[in-house]
């Protein structure tokens, strides 16, 4: 028997009218909520985008600010209080030091690109075709796509073994500036950590009724001293937070978004019954290593990167589990 059009085959019964209404009411629904959502993302990348240089000035402000406090205030309340000068010295070149090293890795977080694919085979690169890369293309930007690559949605471009898009150097976080956008925030807590520890007693002391401070105590020289130890303080205790999970991130050979998504394919497994295993993970000392060059950890050199051997790779290929393993 032949069946006419619109009609339901037999034995099943044709939903009701009010059930109709309610599935087209839900889709409708669901299309604005999906229509919604990918506006707010929209304005969200374009806030990002104008926010981003003013991220870079506070940054760099806030930075001045607890440095001119330390170098011009705390330094010369020490040698009031009787501190020795070859103490004072000390101090002063390992302020300098860390100053110098949080100032360098930004600036090479903030200027360095993090690093773009070549263009796809075809596409008006003959030499882009290198059998090292995958042959996926970004459907964004119509660039090749490597293994660890991603397109940003904010820099409107594949970033090579992207980690995520970073307001406050505003840039992506990559593979060629990974290890500065690390080293940065090392240092800076370094520098953090200096001023709560040596500004602790003139914290006290600022925070002391004015008849208690010392008589050459400037009401100023306080102000700047009790915001430049509340502001060192709060940065330490977040990059504690951040820092700590980006060099579990380091050692496990993961980027912000990998974790994330192992994290995903790690329960899927555990439902099967199997153990899933990161393929880029290939050790902690070699994980290290591949970003922060083949320098070893106990030499310290990789905290200088000036002075340190550059990772190794191009960030189109990198070496997985399976290839270190015996056949």
């Amino acid at each position: 028997m032949k069946m006419g059009f619109g009609h339901p085959p037999p034995g099943q019964t044709q939903p009701a009218p009010g059930c109709i209404w309610v599935r087209r009411r839900v889709r409708q629904l669901l299309r604005c909520f999906t229509r919604c959502c990918s506006l707010c993302l929209d304005c969200m990348d374009i806030l990002l985008r104008v926010l981003g240089p003013l991220m870079v000035l506070l940054a760099v402000f806030l930075i001045g600010f607890v440095a001119y406090t330390f170098f011009t205030i705390i330094v010369p309340q020490l040698a009031d209080e009787g501190t020795s000068s070859p103490m004072l010295l000390g101090q002063l070149a390992l302020g300098c030091f860390i100053l110098v090293n949080i100032m360098y890795n930004y600036a090479m977080a903030v200027c360095l690109r993090a690093g773009e694919p070549p263009p796809f085979p075809g596409e008006g690169d003959a030499e882009a075709g290198d059998g090292s890369l995958s042959l996926r293309q970004c459907q964004k930007c119509l660039r090749s796509k490597p293994p660890r690559a991603h397109h940003c949605s904010v820099c409107k471009q594949c970033v090579m073994k992207m980690d995520h898009h970073c307001p406050w150097i505003n840039n992506c976080v990559g593979f060629n500036n990974y290890r500065y956008f690390c080293l940065f925030m090392l240092y800076l807590a370094l520098g953090c950590l200096y001023v709560v520890i040596l500004g602790y007693r003139l914290f006290l002391q600022s925070v002391a009724p004015i008849r208690k401070r010392p008589p050459n105590f400037r009401f100023a020289d306080a102000q700047c001293i009790s915001l430049s130890w509340l502001i060192s303080l709060c940065i330490f205790l977040a990059l504690c937070l951040l820092g700590g999970f980006h060099a579990y991130l380091v050692v496990t050979n993961q980027t912000t978004i990998e974790f994330h998504i192992n994290m995903g394919n790690r329960h899927a497994a555990k439902r099967k019954g199997e153990v899933y295993r990161n393929p880029y993970d290939l050790g902690h000392s070699r994980n290290f290593q591949e970003v922060f060059g083949p320098n070893r950890f106990l030499h310290f050199l990789w905290m200088m990167p000036y002075l340190a051997k550059r990772p190794t790779g191009s960030g189109a290929s990198f070496p997985t589990v399976s290839e270190l393993e015996p056949v």
